[in-house]
């Protein structure tokens, strides 16, 4: 009940906001920083959602702004786990959802990449590799060695 009561908040803030970086926006002003990084994964997986259709009849040069909006939105997620200042090893919830979404992402890219012309592929490359690099990173901190 209660993760439909916040879906359906996350909805309304969504469409209060209008354009798309008024959402990315949006997401920015949640005060806690543990939902502002999950609020901003599921706004890239909103990105993606819209970028599927564009991508089977646009060139790269047309969805490259939403590629972009989804980079922000990701990195927004990791930055925002980051200043929390909590120690990944001993919180580790916030951590490891971040990095099954990113996992999630990722996959949902490689699957996108093939709608792409065979030019534009390596673009999509440098996305991938990007998200895939953030993943390892949030591992690196839950897990990695300690110092």
């Amino acid at each position: 009940m209660r993760r439909l009561l916040l879906a359906g908040l996350w909805t309304a803030v969504v469409a209060a906001a209008g354009a798309s970086d008024g959402r990315l926006n949006a997401v920015k002003t949640e005060p806690n920083l543990e939902r502002r990084s999950e609020l901003a994964l599921v706004y890239a997986g909103e990105v993606l959602t819209r970028l599927r259709p564009e991508l089977e009849t646009k060139t790269w040069a047309a969805v490259a702004p939403e590629v972009e909006e989804f980079r922000a939105a990701v990195d927004l997620s990791v930055a925002s786990l980051k200043a929390t200042g909590k120690d990944a090893r001993r919180s580790p919830k916030y951590f490891k959802r971040a990095e099954l979404k990113l996992r999630e992402l990722s996959r949902r890219l490689k699957g996108l990449q093939a709608l792409l012309g065979v030019e534009d592929r390596p673009r999509m490359d440098e996305v991938i590799a990007y998200v895939e690099r953030l993943q390892d990173e949030l591992v690196d901190m839950t897990m990695g060695v300690r110092r």
